[in-house]
C-alpha cells in the first residue's frame, strides 16, 4: 500500500513538472521555432496533453486501495457534498465564460480578443476565483472520504496551484502593470476578507 502511494506522489510531480515546462515560456520559444505557422495550435495540444495525462493520474488516484484517515458522519457528507455542488457549479460556469482562452480553443475565432484585466463578479473578492472553486471542489470530495490517497492528491494539487498562482501574477504585472498591482493589494489571492470575519 505504502509503494502505491509513493506512486501517487510520483504521479503527481511528473504531471506538475510535464504541466510547468509545457507552459514555460523557454518552452513556448523553441515550439515557436520549430512549429511555425502551425504554433497557434501549440495551446490547443498542450490542453489535450494536460487534459489525458491529468485523467491518469486521477483515475490512478480513485482505484488505489487507500486508508480512511478518519470516519465521516452524515452531516459532514451533507456538506461536503453541498460545497462540491456550489464549487462544481463556479468551475463549470467559469470554464464556460473562459473556455476557448483556457484551452487554446480561441486559435478558431475569427477575431482575436484583447486580454483586460477583470475586476468585476467573483474577481472582486478574490483574483483567481476558478483556483479557489478548483481548490474548494478538491478538498470538499477529500472530506466527503478522507483517504490518504484523496489527502496526497488534495496537498500536491494545493502546493502546485499556489506556485503557479505567482508565476502567474509575475506575468500579470508585466502586462497590467501598476493596475495589476493595485488590484493584488486590494483583493485577496484565494480566500475572500470575509470568510475570515466569521471565523
Amino acid at each position: 500500500m505504502i509503494s502505491a502511494h509513493i506512486i501517487l506522489i510520483f504521479l503527481w510531480i511528473l504531471f506538475c513538472a510535464l504541466h510547468s515546462v509545457f507552459a514555460s515560456e523557454k518552452w513556448k520559444k523553441r515550439m515557436q521555432d520549430a512549429m511555425q505557422n502551425r504554433y497557434k495550435f501549440y495551446r490547443m495540444c498542450y490542453s489535450v496533453f494536460a487534459m489525458i495525462t491529468l485523467s491518469i493520474v486521477v483515475v490512478y488516484n480513485f482505484r488505489l486501495q487507500s486508508l480512511m484517515i478518519w470516519n465521516v458522519g452524515i452531516i459532514e457528507k451533507i456538506l461536503a457534498i453541498t460545497a462540491m455542488g456550489l464549487f462544481g457549479f463556479i468551475m463549470v460556469l467559469f470554464s464556460r465564460r473562459f473556455f476557448f482562452d483556457l484551452s487554446g480553443a480561441d486559435v478558431f475565432k475569427k477575431q482575436p480578443v484583447s486580454r483586460q484585466l477583470i475586476k468585476t463578479d467573483l474577481y472582486k473578492y478574490v483574483r483567481h476565483p476558478l483556483y479557489s472553486a478548483t481548490l474548494g471542489f478538491i478538498w470538499s470530495i477529500f472530506f466527503y472520504r478522507p483517504l490518504l490517497s484523496n489527502l496526497i492528491s488534495c496537498l500536491c494539487i494545493t502546493i502546485y496551484t499556489v506556485i503557479g498562482i505567482y508565476f502567474e501574477e509575475k506575468k500579470l504585472m508585466i502586462e497590467f502593470g501598476e493596475s495589476y498591482l493595485n488590484y493584488r493589494l486590494k483583493t485577496p489571492m484565494l480566500i475572500p476578507k470575509w470568510f475570515f470575519k466569521k471565523i
